[in-house]
């Protein structure tokens, strides 16, 4: 049955993934209670169609209820409640609630920080996640700092061609642009104009812009007929047209 939902939520036929994922989640909570690792996945399931659809009150409930179940299971320095808190932040975030979705947020870069250290995927994705919502509420020369420091930190792991360096090099060029600092961001752009001409339309980081954008406008896109094959300009333009944040990095659970 979950997986049947995952397909019609895939197909965008919501309404009847959402019932499906009711359906789920009531029966893992009555065989096993609200405890049990396949409830607190159903309950996240759930979160994510709803989520999809725009309804984020009531997507924000549900993952409320996954941190507090996965913090009561794990502790609040586990993976897993980390990543319950950074779903529910971007969820305040999509809806604009962005001092609540930056306390969060500032929570989860401490703790991957202090429980896995300063150059740990999880902490440098959560350092780009918070910038962008400083970005978002025009914060630009705090959202600047953490950006470089993001761009900085990918480079070394990954090197310049990775998806993650790209994304992070786009990020801050966006923020530069924002705050004027357009010979800095000018320089940027060229750089990632470079990577696409290199890479193709099929490079990762073009994917992965793609479907980072299905996360953060999920109901805004989610029946846009983008395909792979559309070049970064595009996506880059698509986004500004509907927002001024750029890529966000990835910190969605993945759906079932």
């Amino acid at each position: 049955m979950a997986n049947l939902a995952y397909t019609l939520a895939r197909a965008g036929r919501l309404e009847e993934a959402e019932k499906f994922d009711q359906q789920v989640l009531n029966a893992w909570t009555e065989a096993f209670g609200s405890s049990h690792p396949d409830t607190i996945k159903a309950m996240e399931n759930l979160a994510w169609t709803l989520k999809t659809t725009g309804r984020l009150e009531e997507a924000e409930k549900f993952e409320q209820q996954v941190l507090k179940a996965q913090a009561d299971r794990f502790g609040s320095s586990h993976p897993a409640t980390i990543q319950a808190m950074e779903n529910l932040a971007w969820t305040l975030s999509t809806a604009e609630r962005l001092e609540e979705a930056e306390q969060f947020q500032q929570q989860v870069l401490k703790a991957w920080t202090v429980g896995f250290g300063s150059s740990h995927p999880g902490t440098i994705r959560a350092m780009g996640n918070l910038a962008l919502t400083l970005g978002t509420a025009g914060r630009l020369e705090e959202a600047e700092k953490f950006e470089q420091q993001v761009l900085k930190a990918w480079t070394e792991r990954f090197g310049s061609s990775h998806p993650d360096t790209i994304q992070a090099m786009e990020n801050l060029a966006w923020t530069l642009k924002r705050a004027g600092k357009l010979e800095e961001a000018t320089k940027l752009h060229q750089a990632l104009k470079s990577h696409t001409q290199r890479f193709g339309n099929r490079h990762p980081a073009i994917i992965r812009a793609m479907g980072n954008l299905a996360r953060i406008f999920p109901f805004k896109v989610w029946k846009l007929s983008y395909s792979l094959s559309k070049s970064l300009k595009e996506v880059q333009n698509f986004i500004r047209h509907v927002s001024s944040l750029t890529f966000p990095y990835s910190t969605i659970t993945n759906y079932y």
